[in-house]
């Protein structure tokens, strides 16, 4: 196809949250709202010389595909959100239900955020000249705010040392994670 009638084709968007992908190569374990992490989810070798208790190595990813069908083109977006059990650790003396909450909710925040990344996703506007830029530009903006919220929680409740922080951060995070499920289609 010439670059001409590439860019008179049409395109449509679809965007989608997936909740497991089988061609991943690594353990991961994808967000679901119905089910909560256990300690058994933390696999990775703690590191002695940390201050933390345990460390959650959480984010969002995506795939693309196109289809076509004669002047449309589809693009379809696949958005996740995961957990690496071989890069999350936990120390033996530190597994409390308390600190395995603090480290659910860094999970909580980057489904937050995946779920924001759809929802900015769905309402951008493509070409196909620029559609490759519109979303690296959404994914580094949603990132940027995942780990700005992710140092925040973790800067203000002190790794969860703070109970009174730790609780505000509790219903904060909850308190997103309904609002946003509810407007889930």
């Amino acid at each position: 196809m010439s670059s001409l009638a590439a860019e008179a084709q049409k395109l449509n968007v679809e965007v989608n949250y997936i909740s497991s992908d089988a061609a991943t190569t690594k353990p991961l374990i994808f967000y679901n709202p119905a089910v909560k992490l256990t300690w058994k989810d933390f696999k990775g070798a703690p590191v002695a010389s940390s201050d933390a208790a345990a460390i959650t190595n959480a984010g969002i990813g995506f795939k693309m595909a196109f289809q076509s069908e004669g002047n449309i083109a589809t693009l379809k977006i696949s958005v996740n959100c995961n957990f690496s059990i071989a890069d999350s650790w936990v120390k033996d003396d530190r597994r409390t239900a308390y600190i395995l909450n603090h480290e659910q909710h860094h999970f909580d925040i980057a489904y937050i955020h995946a779920l924001q990344f759809i929802r900015n996703l769905k309402n951008a506007s493509y070409t196909m000249k620029d559609y490759s830029k519109v979303i690296e530009k959404i994914y580094y903006q949603t990132h940027l705010e995942l780990l700005t919220m992710q140092n925040a929680y973790d800067s203000e409740t002190k790794n969860s040392q703070v109970a009174s922080e730790q609780e505000l951060w509790n219903k904060k995070i909850d308190g997103q994670l309904e609002a946003l499920t509810k407007k889930l289609p």
